[in-house]
């Protein structure tokens, strides 16, 4: 009696009660899938008649080794389901397929057969072409959802939050950036009967606004990175003094961390210079480009590059001394402290020789040995002064002659004696102010400097 329900292939005797294939021109004509794959052909049957399948729901397509073994009405109501609630809502899936499958077998099972198994490979390209964008990607599209995403609420009091307008929930301001910005998208509206022109110009007002979203998160992301909120409530200062305060007080404290700022100052910093105050004001504008580290690195990196510089000058000097090595440096930056520490106890005794001199002999005795400052105090205020040697200014102080006249003897000399040297004849005429006693001082000078020859003078 149990074999009265099952049916057999007409070709092979083959169990077919699961899966078989009915000819609609013949009758009683029911063959299994190798039979019929085979173009089986028997009596008036024949290979190109119309067939119809015939399966009783419980056979797998996959094969007997597939995990799970999902019948062919589950993988109908499967593919069912997936075309109904969209990739990715399980539950909704299972529900559909029945009460037997969860959520996490529908899963593995469409992702393992459909989309890794061998129908994915080769119904699913590698390269799709035409793929329609995702807008909503957070790569900073106009629907990204890193555009609208607050910021962190400002760690500031409810009096500044008045002061300021500002609304930490939101993270916006009463008086924002572009306040009319909103009105640009207030009025737009799609109606089925627009225009391409229209739609277009509709097209541009949204991305218009988009902009200007973007303008207004860029300017609060900046007013956040540099810390500008506190600096303009004047926290940065109230910090400042008490940093001072602190060490102070006797306790080697750490400064506290600025709100927004990512650094943590353990470490005193360097003191800015004047010079570097002013470069950070003029190079400003570069704020709206740069990141607040990246900001500070830049000056960071100048300050470094300052400081090799002059250990590059150092080195040369060195170099320039005979130093070859480190080594011998030190010995040589010790010997250079002790000669110019011998240098000025020497002017210090040369002053007090001088002052003492001048008590007994009156204020004129003294003035000449009060140093090279006072030395030379009848022509250090004149023009030229600064161009002279220390010889060329004791020179001229002998001679009671001023800088600028001492420069222009000197080029005639100089130049006379180039002409001559050359083959050409002197036409420039010396000054009435010099005399032949002075005009032999200064033509000695020169020749024991090397400026001229002995055969000139």
């Amino acid at each position: 009696m149990a074999d009265l329900g099952k049916k057999y292939c007409v070709n092979c005797l083959a169990d077919v009660t699961n899966l078989r294939l009915r000819c609609t021109d013949c009758q009683d004509i029911e063959l299994c899938p190798e039979c019929f794959s085979a173009g089986a052909e028997i009596g008036n049957h024949r290979r190109w008649h119309g067939y119809q399948q015939v399966d009783g729901g419980r056979f797998t397509l996959w094969g007997a080794e597939a995990e799970g073994g999902w019948t062919s009405r589950e993988e109908q109501s499967l593919l069912d389901a997936i075309e109904q609630y969209g990739f990715g809502n399980w539950e909704d899936m299972a529900a559909h397929v029945g009460a037997s499958r969860t959520p996490q077998e529908v899963m593995e099972h469409y992702v393992s057969m459909y989309i890794h198994g061998n129908l994915g490979k080769a119904c699913i390209p590698d390269s799709i072409p035409n793929r329609v964008t995702d807008h909503t990607c957070p790569s900073g599209g106009p629907l990204s959802p890193s555009l609208t995403t607050p910021l962190p609420p400002l760690d500031i009091s409810i009096v500044e939050q008045q002061q300021l307008g500002y609304m930490p929930l939101r993270d916006d301001y009463e008086i924002e950036y572009d306040q009319d910005a909103e009105t640009l998208i207030s009025g737009l509206s799609v109606n089925y009967d627009d225009d391409d022109v229209e739609i277009e110009m509709k097209r541009a007002h949204v991305d218009m606004y988009v902009r200007k979203l973007k303008e207004r998160q860029r300017r609060k992301n900046i007013a956040r990175d540099y810390n500008l909120v506190p600096a303009f409530l004047g926290k940065d200062k109230k910090e400042k003094e008490k940093e001072k305060e602190k060490p102070a007080a006797g306790g080697a404290a750490v400064p506290p961390v600025a709100a927004g700022s990512s650094a943590v100052a353990a470490a005193p910093k360097r003191k800015i210079t004047k010079e570097e105050k002013e470069q950070r004001l003029k190079l400003r504008p570069l704020c709206q480009f740069m990141a607040c580290r990246e900001f500070e690195e830049f000056f960071e990196n100048m300050h470094k590059e300052r400081v090799l510089r002059a250990k590059v000058r150092e080195l040369q000097r060195y170099r320039r001394n005979g130093i070859t090595k480190l080594d011998e440096s030190v010995e040589y930056e010790a010997a250079r402290h002790k000669r110019e520490k011998r240098k000025e106890n020497k002017s210090v005794a040369q002053s007090k020789r001088g002052g003492s001199g001048g008590g007994g002999g009156g204020s004129g005795g003294g003035g000449k040995e009060d140093g090279k400052d006072s030395e030379f105090s009848a022509i250090e205020n004149l023009s030229g002064f600064e161009l002279l040697s220390d010889r060329e200014k004791v020179l001229c102080n002998s001679l009671n002659l001023s800088p600028t006249r001492y420069l222009t003897v000197k080029t005639i000399i100089i130049k006379d004696h180039l002409q001559k040297r050359q083959g050409i004849p002197s036409k420039s005429r010396l000054p009435s102010y010099l005399d032949k006693v002075l005009k032999k001082r200064i033509l000695n000078f020169l020749t024991e400097s090397g400026w001229i020859s002995r055969d000139a003078s």
